[in-house]
């Protein structure tokens, strides 16, 4: 069998699915366990990787030790653990940032999703939101949408990765506004929320697991969220398409 990879599809938390890791040979696991991660500590995909890191343990009786591998929009990782010995003991915690979108946007990637990685389930899916800093006097979408048509490439919209499913959300929201905005990527979720919070970048497409308690420690405010429908996460927050903007 190939390299394995857990799966984070995006738009609220579901179950974990590990039975085909129950389901293996009684020899197995005989060592311990490398989960990658291709975000940098603090982001939501290294928040899940952890529980599942130790539900994992508890299950298979054997240490699964997390490993932070940020960068490339998530093909570091990803080449890594494709080039691991395809043994089950490396596991990859991943979502479209690495199977899908790098592939429709640069001209090469440094391996094969369909044939370097063997499945082993979805995890759940994360509503993404686009959040500014708390005291930004743009109080609204229509206001950011307004400033920006006044001010084409003038304000910043960071993701957390070129190719990632942040910097596709934010660059679909431009595109449906028809705004100009610079793009900004980072290495990760964290460092870019802390630039946030700290006033480097104006705006910022993020996870509701990340940005939630930034959200209710009032270091930063949320003008909506990417998903068909309101999160309960954050029930006052509209979504894009209640204000104008479908993903489409």
């Amino acid at each position: 069998m190939k390299t394995t990879f857990l799966t984070l599809a995006l738009a609220a938390i579901g179950s974990i699915s590990v039975n085909a890791l129950a389901t293996a040979q009684s020899a197995y696991p005989e060592k311990s366990l490398q989960l990658i991660v291709p975000f940098p500590p603090g982001g939501a995909s290294d928040v899940v990787a952890r529980i599942i890191g130790g539900e994992l343990e508890a299950r298979l009786g054997k240490p699964v030790i997390v490993m932070n591998r940020p960068g490339g929009g998530t093909t570091i990782a990803a080449k890594e653990v494709a080039r691991a010995a395809p043994d089950g003991y490396t596991l990859f915690f991943s979502s479209n940032s690495s199977f899908t979108l790098p592939a429709a946007v640069k001209e090469s990637v440094p391996y094969d999703a369909a044939k370097d990685f063997e499945p082993l389930g979805r995890v759940g899916k994360i509503t993404l939101a686009l959040v500014t800093y708390k005291d930004n006097p743009v109080k609204d979408l229509p206001a950011l949408v307004a400033e920006a048509k006044a001010n084409p490439d003038k304000l910043s919209l960071a993701s957390f990765g070129v190719a990632t499913v942040s910097h596709f959300a934010g660059e679909l929201f431009k595109s449906n506004a028809g705004i100009k905005m610079v793009h900004l990527p980072y290495k990760g979720s964290a460092p870019a929320m802390n630039d946030l919070i700290g006033k480097h970048i104006q705006y910022h497409v993020d996870t509701v697991i990340a940005a939630k308690p930034q959200i209710e420690a009032g270091a930063v405010k949320v003008l909506a969220v990417f998903s068909g429908k309101r999160t309960p996460f954050l029930p006052d927050v509209p979504t894009l398409a209640e204000l104008g903007y479908p993903a489409h």
